[in-house]
């Protein structure tokens, strides 16, 4: 289950239509001519993180033309929208004048833009996706379509599950590598702000950073450029503690409050193996995950084995509640602080369930293993 995205648009709306005749001072103007029109409304919405805001509007002709001339944009996200589900995203500036077709029926799918170059950029971003899509659920299909005609069972589903997985991370490296690219050709462009999301920082904070200094130096006090920076610090740190937390390296200390109110610190626990195993009650996929662990404990706890649970819950009866029904009998610690758990920031924790195994001298041993893998670990380790 995923913390959270790096850098979100809210997509609640606030309506405050304009209808004013008096035209903008810097020349600014969208002028359009979509098919299937039937002459509705078409709203301009600045997106921010605080949610869309309708700063202009136009009726279209019956021949589907409009013209949106009212507004000055400051630079930005902005959507040309003819409903909810239906909109053009763009990337506007001051003093531009763009030049908009497209299908009212489906506009976000076909409208062109021209005089707007991040805007076109932006599609350019967009065309890129939707390739790397195709690609990916090519393979998804590939793997559903012999579940259903092959009728694999768990063990030959999972076989050719790890066999998908090589050609599947191929096409991402490529299309990451393609994307990071493009940013780094375009490095002050609002643009390359949604584009970056789609590419990993841990493996190109670099064009993170780029980018960043190109923003920085073209827009210095755009609110959105302020955010961007504030994110890319927030994952320079977390990429330096990913680093601190490599196989080989020694585990950081944890001191956490048990259902007890006691503490306890992971290095009490020096002198077996263990497993950290970060959860909460909240989190489906870790309750899913909970009976392969609780095998693995039965099977090497004789061996010197141990798991510490470390839960990212936020509500003390919910999480012990679910140790209680879980069935849950190794060592859990908590400071119920959710996402802002001290733990998360010392281990770079980015998702759940996520687990580190830690050798009896401290050191650690493998990250992120479930299932087949971890009992395959423990019996490398502890045999």
């Amino acid at each position: 289950m995923k913390k959270i995205a790096l850098l979100a648009l809210s997509l609640s709306v606030f309506f405050a239509c304009k209808n004013s005749t008096t035209s903008n001072r810097t020349g600014f103007e969208i002028k359009g001519s979509l098919t299937n029109s039937k002459g509705e409304a078409i709203y301009l919405e600045k997106l921010s993180q605080k949610g869309p805001v309708v700063v202009d509007s136009a009726i279209l002709n019956e021949k589907g033309e409009f013209l949106i001339n009212n507004f000055t944009p400051a630079v930005g996200f902005y959507r040309l929208k003819l409903s909810q589900a239906n909109f053009a995203m763009l990337v506007l500036d001051s003093a531009q004048k763009i030049t908009l077709t497209g299908d009212a029926r489906d506009l976000g799918n076909t409208f062109k833009a021209e005089g707007s170059p991040d805007t076109k950029l932006f599609l350019e971003y967009q065309e890129l996706a939707k390739f790397q899509k195709t690609r990916t659920d090519s393979l998804e299909n590939i793997f559903n379509n012999a579940l259903i005609v092959q009728k694999l069972d768990s063990l030959r589903a999972d076989s050719l599950s790890k066999v998908l997985q090589k050609p599947y991370e191929l096409m991402v490296a490529s299309y990451s590598d393609i994307v990071a690219k493009k940013i780094k050709e375009n490095p002050s462009s609002f643009a390359s702000i949604m584009a970056i999301q789609q590419i990993k920082p841990e493996i190109y904070l670099d064009v993170y950073k780029a980018l960043d200094k190109g923003l920085a130096e073209k827009y210095p006090l755009n609110e959105d450029v302020k955010a961007f920076h504030g994110m890319v610090e927030q994952t320079e740190m977390m990429v330096s503690r990913t680093e601190a937390i490599k196989v080989g390296a020694e585990a950081p200390e944890l001191i956490l409050p048990m259902p007890n109110d006691k503490e306890l610190a992971l290095s009490s626990l020096r002198g077996k193996v263990v497993l950290i195993d970060f959860w909460a009650s909240w989190c489906g996929p870790c309750r899913k995950e909970l009976p392969n662990v609780k095998r693995a404990y039965e099977k090497y706890k004789a061996k010197g084995f141990e798991i510490l649970g470390v839960s990212l819950d936020k509500e003390r009866d919910e999480w012990i509640g679910a140790i209680s029904k879980e069935g849950l009998t190794w060592p859990q610690v908590s400071d119920l602080k959710f996402w802002q758990s001290e733990a998360c920031k010392i281990y770079a924790v980015q998702s759940i369930p996520y687990t580190v195994l830690i050798d009896k001298e401290g050191k650690i041993i493998a990250t992120d293993l479930r299932g087949a893998d971890l009992d395959k670990k423990l019996a490398e380790v502890l045999n």
